[in-house]
């Protein structure tokens, strides 16, 4: 019996070793945010930006960039033809505190995702019609508290091109997403315009 039990301690503690969630825990970046990737987040804000007229909410940290993600489209078959990404082993594990030089916009502010993510959830359409709010409230309300949220980025080996995605949540059926790819023309990062899918809901 005694031998039975410590058998199963053994084995308990093995399978732990594998499926210890700190293992996967995304690590903070120990550098700072290049001039090169401020610039690229700003730019992907001025473009999302552009098509909202209230605030936008935005998250003060990165997420991991994760290419297995189906989400992320980066195995579409045009998102990134010709292009190595050097750094998609480092940035699939790591995020960075956003500076307040990435906001392209009075109306955006940079908001503790874990709150914002609570008060997200307490306007979600999903909850808020069934208890009698109208679709139209709800909707707007939800999109006044949304989390906009942008992952790590990806560079080619010679820094000409990189690759973001983003998210915008506002609730458990509500929000869209998508990856941009940039190229670096004359010292600019510009939309390179690749396909690599998106997704809403």
């Amino acid at each position: 019996m005694r031998k039975a039990t410590l058998t199963l301690l053994v084995l308990v503690v093995s399978c732990s070793a594998f499926t210890n969630p700190r293992k996967n825990k995304p690590l903070k970046a120990a550098t700072p945010l290049s001039v090169d990737e401020v610039a690229i987040y700003k730019s992907v804000l001025q473009q999302f930006g552009s098509r909202k007229s209230e605030g936008l909410h935005v998250s003060s940290t990165t997420y991991p960039l994760n290419p297995d993600s189906p989400m992320s489209g980066l195995k579409a078959h045009d998102c990134l033809q010709g292009i190595d990404l050097e750094n998609i082993a480092s940035v699939s594990h790591s995020f960075h505190d956003l500076p307040p030089d990435v906001l392209a916009g009075n109306g955006m502010t940079l908001v503790d995702p874990k709150k914002q993510a609570k008060i997200v959830h307490s306007n979600d359409p999903s909850d808020t019609i069934p208890k009698g709010k109208s679709v139209q409230d709800s909707v707007d309300d939800a999109f006044s508290t949304a989390l906009f949220s942008m992952s790590e980025i990806a560079f080619d080996k010679e820094h000409q091109f990189a690759v973001v995605s983003y998210h915008f949540w506002c609730g458990s059926l509500c929000g869209n997403g998508s990856t941009i790819v940039f190229e670096k023309i004359n010292g600019v990062w510009q939309n390179a315009n690749r396909n690599c899918g998106g997704w809403i809901s």
